[in-house]
C-alpha cells in the first residue's frame, strides 16, 4: 500500500508567544552594543570558551561577571555570525539551575560551531550582554588588525 506524502507547508512568520508578566522595556537588540574600552575598570571581559555538542559554553565566569542567575530570561540574537545574548523579561531561553549559557541548534549552524568549537566571550555587564564570536569570526577580526600593523609598519 502506498501513500501521497503530502509537503509540510509553514507559515513565513510565526507569532511569539505572549508572556503574562513579559512587558519588555526597550526594542529587541538588533545590533552589538558599543564597545567600550578593555581593561578599564567595569569594561567588558574577555574569555574563551570551548563548546560542548550541546551547545553548552564551558566557562561560567562569563555568566558570573554579568551576574546572571538561574531562572533569567535570556533573549539570542544573531549579528552576522556572532551571538549577542541579553537578559529580557520576554526572553526566549530560560538559564537553568547551574548557571551556563548554551547555543541552540539553529545558532550553532549560523555561526559554524560544533562540539569542541572555541568561542571568544566579552561579557559586558554596562549592557547586560553577552556576545559569542566563533573562531572564524575572530580570525577574520585578527586578519584586519594585522593588516592594518602591516601598512602602518610600511608606512613609517
Amino acid at each position: 500500500m502506498s501513500r501521497l506524502v503530502v509537503p509540510l507547508s509553514l507559515p513565513t512568520r510565526v507569532a511569539a508567544p505572549v508572556l503574562a508578566q513579559a512587558s519588555p522595556s526597550a526594542p529587541v537588540p538588533l545590533g552589538l552594543p558599543s564597545l567600550r574600552v578593555l581593561g578599564t575598570s567595569g569594561g567588558p571581559r574577555l574569555s574563551i570558551a570551548v563548546m560542548d555538542a550541546g551547545g553548552r559554553l564551558q566557562k561560567r565566569g562569563a555568566v558570573a561577571a554579568l551576574g546572571w542567575n538561574a531562572g533569567d530570561r535570556l533573549l539570542i540574537t544573531l549579528v552576522g555570525t556572532s551571538a549577542v545574548i541579553h537578559r529580557r523579561p520576554d526572553g526566549v531561553f530560560v538559564m537553568p539551575r547551574k548557571p551556563y549559557v548554551a547555543l541552540s541548534a539553529p545558532v550553532r549552524k549560523v555561526c559554524g560551531a560544533h562540539a569542541g568549537s572555541r568561542m571568544l566571550l566579552v561579557a559586558d555587564a554596562a549592557h547586560d550582554a553577552l556576545v559569542v564570536h566563533p573562531e572564524a569570526a575572530v580570525q577574520t577580526m585578527l586578519r584586519a588588525f594585522h593588516t592594518t600593523l602591516a601598512a602602518a609598519e610600511e608606512a613609517s
